[in-house]
């Protein structure tokens, strides 16, 4: 009995998590001041012979949902931009300086990923990261024929 309790109780606390981080998401524009400077177009993209705008036509070409995902939102597509042009060491180091600045977020995050609590099955989030891959792979191989 005691085990079905926790499970209660980290299920009550993960849904409460959710809410907060789902506050926090909704709000996270305006606490954390202007929006980035625009990325050129004309950025080389690390790991690729190709520039932002190369990347940006050939994930259109090649998801085409996901290019619509990015696009129709003018944060995700800052957001975006900026995470393309960044080397796998700099968004690692990125990453690490959320986690410092944001630490009951990040505390959260960590909570849910200990936890598995998610809205995805494990089945479903392995799905969805290959999926990832494999369209990032097609965006390598064909960014530069535009």
């Amino acid at each position: 009995m005691t085990a079905l309790r926790h499970k209660v109780a980290a299920a009550i606390v993960g849904v409460g998590a959710v809410s907060v981080l789902a506050t926090g998401v909704a709000n996270a524009a305006p606490v954390h001041g202007p929006a980035p400077k625009p990325v050129p177009k004309s950025t080389p993209v690390p790991e690729t012979n190709c520039t932002l705008g190369q990347v940006e036509k050939a994930l259109a070409k090649e998801d085409p949902a996901a290019w619509k995902k990015i696009n129709k939102n003018p944060q995700h597509r800052a957001r975006f931009e900026q995470m393309v042009v960044l080397t796998k060491e700099q968004r690692k180091e990125k990453k690490a300086e959320w986690k410092r600045a944001h630490p009951t977020e990040a505390g959260i995050v960590q909570f849910l990923k200990d936890n598995n609590i998610s809205m995805h099955s494990p089945q479903e989030k392995a799905k969805m990261k290959a999926e990832r891959k494999a369209t990032m792979e097609k965006v390598k191989a064909t960014c530069s024929k535009y």
